[in-house]
C-alpha cells in the first residue's frame, strides 16, 4: 500500500512547511484542515495539516510520523484555508501564524490529555496489563484513561510513551472536537419586525439586494450620517441572505458595542445569532463556532475574530465602522479585518458591505474610483437635524480665568447644569484615561517616564492613593518626592484624564449620578454591559469615557455631548492624525439628539482653527475628504501609495540601530528596480518599549506587492542578527 505524507505548518514565524509520514491507523482519517500532534525538534507540538501527498520528499531519509490527530473533521472551511494563505502572503507572515490566528484561542493554547485510541478501547486486556504495572503509581485507571481526563505531565509521561508505542493511546487537547454540553433549552424570543424604511435606506438596500440576488462578489461602501439607520439596512440585507439559505457575518470594532449589537440582532434573528469576541470563555468560543459550522447559527456577530466564523455558505459580510483602526491586528499576523473581510467575500462569491459615518480615506478613494459601489444616506431617519456644535476656545478661557487648563469651561459646565435640570442625559468624551497625563519637575522641566518605555507615565487615583502607570507595559510606581533628574525641583502633575473629569463632575454636581467608562472600569467580565444598561435605564445622568462611548451607541435620553479635549491626537507623528481626530469628533457628536429632543455639542479646544476641527464643527465630511485627499496625493501617502514598516528592536540601542542600518543599506541598493522608496532607519515614535530600543524603516510603493518582494530579497540576503527582534507591518495603521 503506498505511503501517505502530511504537509504541516506550526504557529511560528518560520515560513516553512514540514513533511511527516502519516501512520497506517491515521491514513483514512487525516484530512487537510485538521490539527495534529507531531514531533518538532526535541518536543511534540500542535501543527496544522495543509496538504496530503503520496510523494515522499527526496531530500529526507527518515521521516518522523504524526503522533495523533486532534480533530474528527477539518476545523477550517476551504474558504478559510484560502484566506489563511492570502493573509500569510499579503501581510508577510508564515502560513502557520495565519492559520492558527484563524482558530479561536480555545483550539490553540491548550492542555494535553492522555486518552485511549480506538485500538486501545477495543483491547482492554492489553491496556489493563500495562495499567496494573504503571497505573497505581500515577493515579491512572481505566475510567480516567478511557474518558480522556488524564493530564499529561512528567508524572504520566512514561505511561503515555508505553501506551503510545503499542498504539493503544493518543494525545488529546482542550478544544479538540469532542461534543460540548449545550445550553439548557430556553424559550425562543418573539422576533421583532423592523420599522418602515426611509427612502434613502430603501435605495441602499435595493442596491445590496441586487448584488445578493446575482450571487457574485461585490463590495459596497455605505456612508450614512450618525442616526441615518445603517444598522437597519444591515438587518434587512441579512434577512434576504437567510431567506436564500445562506449565512452572514457582522463585524463591529469594539467589545463595548457587542452587548447592544447582539441584543438588537437577537431580537430580529433569535437563536440564529452566534457571538465572537475575546472576552468569551474558551468553551463559549468553541460552542458558538460549532453552531456556525453546523448551520444551526446563521449570523455571526462580533469583533475582529468573527471574521473567521466557519460559515459553510457565506452570502454577506458587514463591516460596521469600517474606518476603525482596531480592525488592524497589532501582533503577527498583522492583518486588517476589513480588508481580509473583502478578500473572504471574494473567495466565497459573497457581498461585502462596509458602513461608516466617517469612512476611511482608503475606502472613499476605492468608492470614487469605482472599485466599490457607493451608497449614501445623508439624513437621519427621524428627520431630526444633526446636533449643533458650539466651539469653546480654551486659549481665551485660560486667559480669562488665569489658571491651569480648565477641566470644564464655563459654557460646558452651565450646559451640563441645564441638562440635569431638564432630567436629560449628558456624555463627556476624553480619549485619555487616568487622572493626570504628565508628571514633571517645575525647575528643570523633566517629565517622569516609564523606566521600560520612552513615554511619560500617567497618574491614577484609587482609594485616595495616587500611583504612576505606564499604559504600554503596565509598569507601576509611586509619585517621586523630588525630580529624578535634578534632585531639586518640586514635582507637579498636569494634563487631563477621564478620572480627573469624573472627579470634577462629582465636585460640581454633587446630586448627579455619574459613571466613568474606560479600560480601568471595564476590566471585569460583563462590566461593559452593566454600565451601558444603567445608562440606558437612566440610572446614570452623566457618563464620562474614552472612545468606548464615542460610536455605535443609541441613547434617546442624551441631548448633550461635551468633548473635553478635541485636540487629543493632533500632535502625533502620524500622517493619519487629522483623519483620526475628525472621525472621533464626528462619531462622538453623533451620540446626541438621536430621538425627539434636539442635541448640542460643546467642543473644547486649543486649536479651533484646525481644518479637522472646523470640518467636524460644520459636519462637512465631503470638505474634509477633499482637502485631506489633496494633501495625501501631494505627499504620495495612502490611498495613493502603499506602505510597509520594518521595526528592529533590541535591549541594547546600538545593536538595534546596527541591524536596522544594515537592512536599510541593502533595501536602498535594491529598491530602485522595484520602484520602492526607502526611508530610514530612524528611531520609532515610541523609541523604547518594554525595555527594547526600536528603529524603523518605512517602505513606500505604488503597490504592496513591490514592498513584499523587496522584503523577501532582504530576507534572502541579510540575516536578522541573533537576539534582535524584527516586525513587518504591511499597510500599518500606526507609525509609532
Amino acid at each position: 500500500m503506498p505511503e501517505l505524507f502530511a504537509e504541516v505548518v506550526f504557529p511560528i514565524p518560520l515560513k516553512q512547511v514540514f513533511t511527516y509520514l502519516v501512520p497506517a491507523p491515521l491514513e483514512g482519517i487525516a484530512q487537510v484542515g485538521m490539527r495534529c500532534f507531531a514531533p518538532f525538534g526535541p518536543r511534540q507540538a500542535v501543527g496544522f495539516i495543509t496538504g496530503l501527498t503520496g510523494q515522499k520528499p527526496a531530500h529526507v531519509k527518515n521521516l518522523k510520523a504524526l503522533n495523533s490527530l486532534l480533530d474528527g473533521e477539518p476545523l477550517l472551511t476551504p474558504d478559510l484555508q484560502k484566506l489563511g494563505k492570502w493573509i500569510a502572503d499579503y501581510y508577510y507572515c508564515s502560513e502557520g501564524e495565519a492559520l492558527f490566528a484563524i482558530l479561536p484561542m480555545g483550539f490553540v493554547k491548550t492542555k494535553r490529555f492522555l486518552g485511549l485510541s480506538p485500538k486501545g478501547l477495543r483491547e482492554r486486556d492489553r491496556v489493563m496489563g500495562i495499567l496494573e504495572k504503571e497505573g497505581p503509581f500515577r493515579k491512572v485507571n481505566w475510567e480516567t484513561l478511557s474518558g480522556g481526563t488524564v493530564l499529561l505531565t512528567p508524572r504520566t509521561g512514561g505511561l503515555a510513551r508505553l501506551l503510545s508505542k503499542e498504539g493503544l493511546a493518543e494525545l488529546k487537547l482542550e478544544g479538540s472536537t469532542a461534543p460540548l454540553e449545550e445550553d439548557a433549552l430556553r424559550e425562543a424570543p418573539a422576533l421583532e419586525k423592523g420599522p418602515p424604511l426611509h427612502p434613502q435606506q430603501q435605495a441602499a438596500l435595493d442596491a445590496v439586494e441586487k448584488s445578493l440576488e446575482a450571487g457574485t462578489f461585490k463590495t459596497f461602501l455605505l456612508q450614512g450620517v450618525t442616526g441615518s439607520g445603517k444598522t437597519e439596512v444591515y438587518l434587512r440585507a441579512i434577512s434576504t441572505v437567510l431567506q436564500k439559505g445562506k449565512q452572514a457575518i457582522v463585524l463591529i470594532p469594539e467589545i463595548a458595542l457587542t452587548p447592544q449589537t447582539v441584543e438588537r440582532f437577537t431580537r430580529r434573528f433569535g437563536d440564529q445569532v452566534a457571538v465572537f469576541h475575546s472576552r468569551l470563555l474558551p468553551a463559549e468560543k468553541i460552542r458558538h463556532r460549532r453552531r456556525m459550522a453546523s448551520g444551526e447559527a446563521k449570523v455571526a456577530v462580533g469583533a475582529r475574530s468573527a471574521l473567521f466564523a466557519p460559515a459553510r455558505n457565506l452570502g454577506l459580510i458587514v463591516v460596521d465602522e469600517e474606518h476603525e483602526s482596531s480592525y488592524k491586528q497589532d501582533q503577527p499576523p498583522r492583518y486588517h479585518a476589513r480588508d481580509a473581510a473583502i478578500m473572504r467575500a471574494q473567495i466565497c462569491g459573497a457581498t461585502a458591505l462596509l458602513g461608516s459615518a466617517t469612512p476611511s480615506l482608503e475606502s472613499v478613494y476605492n468608492a470614487r474610483s469605482g472599485k466599490y459601489g457607493f451608497l449614501s444616506m445623508p439624513q437621519r431617519v427621524n428627520q431630526r437635524p444633526l446636533p449643533g456644535v458650539k466651539v469653546v476656545d480654551l486659549r481665551e478661557e485660560w486667559i480669562v480665568r488665569g489658571s491651569d487648563r480648565p477641566v470644564l469651561s464655563v459654557a460646558l459646565a452651565e450646559a451640563i447644569r441645564e441638562t440635569l435640570d431638564k432630567k436629560e442625559q449628558s456624555m463627556l468624551f476624553l480619549n485619555r484615561r487616568g487622572f493626570n497625563t504628565v508628571t514633571l519637575c517645575l525647575k528643570c522641566g523633566e517629565q517622569v517616564h516609564c523606566p521600560s518605555c520612552s513615554i511619560p507615565v500617567t497618574s491614577h487615583r484609587k482609594g485616595g492613593e495616587t500611583a504612576l502607570l505606564c499604559h504600554y507595559c503596565d509598569w507601576r510606581g509611586p509619585v517621586p518626592a523630588a525630580c529624578p533628574k535634578c534632585k531639586d525641583g518640586a514635582i507637579r502633575q498636569v494634563g487631563l484624564g477621564t478620572e480627573k473629569v469624573e472627579e470634577e463632575l462629582k465636585s460640581r454636581f454633587p446630586g448627579a449620578r455619574i459613571a466613568r467608562m474606560d479600560l480601568d472600569t471595564t476590566r471585569e467580565r460583563g462590566s461593559h454591559e452593566k454600565i451601558l444598561e444603567r445608562f440606558r435605564r437612566h440610572e446614570i445622568d452623566l457618563l464620562v469615557g474614552t472612545q468606548m462611548i464615542a460610536k455605535g451607541h443609541d441613547f434617546p435620553g442624551v441631548t448633550l455631548v461635551g468633548i473635553v479635549g478635541a485636540d487629543t491626537g493632533l500632535a502625533l507623528p502620524d500622517f493619519r492624525a487629522s483623519e483620526k481626530v475628525f472621525q472621533l469628533l464626528v462619531q462622538v457628536s453623533g451620540r446626541a439628539g438621536r430621538a425627539e429632543r434636539e442635541g448640542v455639542i460643546y467642543l473644547q479646544t486649543f486649536n479651533s482653527d484646525h481644518p479637522s476641527i472646523q470640518a467636524a464643527v460644520r459636519h462637512d465630511t465631503e470638505g474634509f475628504w477633499r482637502g485631506e485627499l489633496e494633501l495625501r496625493q501631494a505627499l504620495s501617502y495612502p490611498p495613493f501609495s502603499r506602505l510597509g514598516l520594518l521595526v528592529y528592536r533590541h535591549r541594547e540601542e546600538k545593536k538595534a540601530e546596527q541591524a536596522a542600518q544594515e537592512a536599510a543599506g541593502f533595501l536602498g541598493r535594491e529598491s530602485r528596480a522595484l520602484k520602492v522608496e526607502v526611508r530610514g532607519p530612524a528611531p520609532a515614535g515610541i523609541f523604547k518599549l518594554r525595555d527594547e530600543y526600536r528603529f524603523q524603516i518605512l517602505l513606500k510603493a505604488e503597490k504592496s506587492q513591490a514592498i513584499r518582494q523587496l522584503i523577501q530579497k532582504l530576507d534572502g540576503s541579510v540575516k536578522v542578527p541573533a537576539g534582535v527582534g524584527r516586525s513587518v507591518d504591511i499597510d500599518p495603521q500606526s507609525m509609532l
